[in-house]
């Protein structure tokens, strides 16, 4: 977490506001997730907007910094906006999440299981669609949104 992301914490409160992009990346009847072992669930590729950064600016330098590879702007597309509010770590947390979708990045496509690259307890693994549903997916809407090409704006409230 860098002092440039747009995130608040109140200690006293217990309560967190995040302002965050992540990418449904798909090739070949297959969806990239991210997977740490510090948690029990797979979740998209992204992370934290910063200070006078725009979301899809974001997005294209979190999957740089996690995937190392470099995607252009034509390549991602927003799909959803996702106000989404949940318990972690005793924590409410309030999150603005901004989603994208890349399809068929030959260059994300040719990497198979591999370690992020900016979290040394964190791994990108390629899942059949087909098999989603064995696995706990967050945001939970991630299964919905496959095939989705339009905006969509969605509430969730996990608590």
């Amino acid at each position: 977490m860098s002092k440039n992301d747009i995130n608040f914490k109140n200690e006293e409160l217990k309560v967190k506001f995040n302002f965050r992009v992540a990418c449904l990346i798909l090739g070949k009847e297959k969806i990239l997730l991210q997977k740490s072992s510090e948690n029990d669930y797979y979740s998209l590729i992204g992370g934290r907007v910063k200070y006078f950064e725009d979301t899809k600016e974001a997005l294209i330098r979190e999957l740089k910094e996690e995937t190392g590879v470099l995607i252009s702007q034509d390549e991602a597309k927003l799909i959803d906006i996702v106000e989404n509010f949940f318990i972690y770590d005793n924590t409410k947390i309030h999150e603005l999440l901004f989603i994208y979708k890349v399809s068929n990045n030959a260059k994300l496509m040719s990497i198979n299981n591999f370690k992020t690259l900016d979290k040394d307890t964190s791994v990108n693994l390629w899942i059949n669609i087909s098999e989603l549903n064995k696995y706990k997916i967050m945001p939970s809407i991630v299964k919905d949104i496959i095939n989705n090409d339009k905006i969509n704006h969605e509430i969730i409230k996990d608590y």
